[in-house]
């Protein structure tokens, strides 16, 4: 009490700063006081108890509720299953080739074509004037092969008539040139005698002149082969010309026909028509608008025409699936738009390369459509039958913890009431299901909610509504990520 009285007296020396503080040290020696008799108490009695056990540290924590299933018999199918949309299985934009105003629209919207059928009238009357021009220009470029014809004929009648001058020309130097050699032998003999004078001089002076009159006949038939000669020879000549003058007349019939064509092409392209048989998708201008040719600067098409009685459907195959891909694969396509259906078909064609930024190959499957219910532009998702079944057993894609690696994942597996990360060899997986190949038993029970638990968590297993693969499979597809 002395002490008491001491330290109270020396706190009221020091100005009384520190009175608060003895209520609590009196309440604070009170409360050690009787912990300490509690302990004393409660060690002669035995009660004295050590800390809890990390066993019932967790049997303190309430189990998880867990759903399980176990492997399953049978392998799966490697299939790749990714979205995909319809395109027609030929498309085209129908261009005008010539300018004009558009005098005639045949279809419209979502109208049935036929192949070679006429579409649409574009009025352009000097390309019609053109064709008529060429036309007569054709006309009377034949008109001047046949005039050829009939000049190579002429001259070769001519030529033929000069060939038949110059043989008698050539004849009648003969002629005259054995009156010749006849009255020379007379005119010698007559000019012996007139020596020997046995005749008189008259005599041979009359034979003489019979001999220069025959000379001279000879000189001038020879004259007329030369100018008959001369006369073939220019027929011959003409004749050359002439059957040149065919020959180009011809050519020209040829220039000339080719403008024809040119220009017939042309009032063809004023008349646009289906190029195979579809629906018309789309129309862009109406009767009267002035249309411009694409060689113009036309770059809106006047028409659209597909075909849909088989269509494509599109779909890019990633590059875990490429080196699986074959034409002529299994394959079937639902759409959104048509729920409830599957369309079968076959991988049709793929680009073989796969497109560097997405590391997906472009990939086709063709699927006939002879009621048109399938439309361009619907999509939905193309399961592509890659491999057959394979062997083994199988669990959903959802057990399947974080990602694999090189074959290797973790599962979660119920162990004597608590979740155990256990490492699992898988093989093939169809983004549902994933064939396990070792790591796990029959027995075994894997986890489905996987992101309720942790490595050691306490589970129960929550009562099975219906463990069929199937109920698997649809768990899986609700929550599972695909591993390849």
């Amino acid at each position: 009490m002395s002490s008491t009285v001491e330290v109270e007296a020396g706190e009221a020396s020091r100005g009384g700063k520190r009175s608060w503080r003895k209520p609590i040290l009196a309440t604070a020696a009170i409360g050690l006081a009787g912990a300490a008799l509690s302990w004393h108490f409660a060690s002669r009695r035995g009660e004295v108890r050590p800390a809890p056990t990390q066993d019932e540290s967790r049997a303190s924590v309430e189990p998880v509720a867990v759903r399980v299933v176990r492997l399953s018999e049978g392998g799966i199918q490697r299939t790749s299953s990714q979205i995909g949309t319809v395109q027609p299985y030929q498309e085209a934009d129908l261009y005008a080739k010539v300018s004009g105003y558009l005098a005639k629209l045949h279809v419209d919207y979502g109208d049935s074509v036929k192949a070679g059928q006429l579409l649409a009238e574009i009025d352009d009357p000097e390309i019609v004037e053109e064709a008529n021009r060429a036309a007569a220009d054709l006309e009377q470029a034949e008109a001047a092969v046949v005039q050829a014809e009939a000049f190579v004929e002429s001259a070769a009648a001519d030529r033929a008539a000069f060939a038949t001058a110059v043989e008698q020309a050539r004849a009648e130097v003969d002629r005259y040139a054995s009156m010749r050699t006849y009255h020379e032998k007379k005119f010698a003999r007559y000019r012996d005698l007139v020596a020997k004078q046995a005749i008189p001089q008259q005599i041979a002076d009359e034979e003489e002149e019979g001999y220069e009159s025959a000379r001279a006949s000879e000189l001038g038939s020879r004259k007329g082969v030369l100018n008959a000669e001369a006369q073939l020879a220019a027929a011959a000549a003409r004749v050359k010309k002439s059957q040149a003058d065919v020959v180009e007349a011809r050519a020209n019939v040829d220039v000339a026909r080719s403008k024809l064509a040119k220009a017939r092409v042309l009032v063809a392209y004023t008349k646009i028509t289906a190029p195979f048989d579809g629906v018309v998708t789309r129309r862009n201008v109406f009767p009267g608008a002035f249309i411009r040719s694409a060689e113009e600067g036309g770059v809106t098409p006047l028409l659209a025409i597909a075909r849909i009685d088989e269509v494509r459907v599109v779909t890019q195959v990633p590059d875990r699936d490429v080196a699986w891909t074959d034409v002529g694969d299994a394959a079937e396509v639902t759409l959104d738009a048509l729920a409830g259906q599957v369309f079968k078909g076959t991988v049709s064609r793929f680009a073989q390369s796969e497109d560097p930024t997405t590391r997906t190959m472009h990939t086709e499957i063709d699927l006939p459509n002879p009621e048109g219910k399938i439309r361009p532009g619907m999509y939905g998702v193309a399961s592509i039958l890659l491999d057959r079944e394979s062997k083994g057993s199988t669990l959903p894609a959802s057990v399947l913890v974080g990602e694999s690696k090189g074959g290797k994942a973790d599962v979660y597996v119920v162990k004597d009431g608590v979740a155990r990360k256990t490492r699992v060899e898988i093989g093939a997986d169809d983004g549902l299901r994933v064939q396990i190949l070792s790591g796990m038993s029959p027995e075994d029970q894997a986890i489905l909610n996987t992101g309720a638990v942790g490595d050691g968590t306490p589970v129960r297993v929550a009562p099975a509504a219906g463990p069929t693969r199937q109920a698997d499979s649809q768990a899986a597809a609700g929550g599972g990520p695909h591993h390849g």
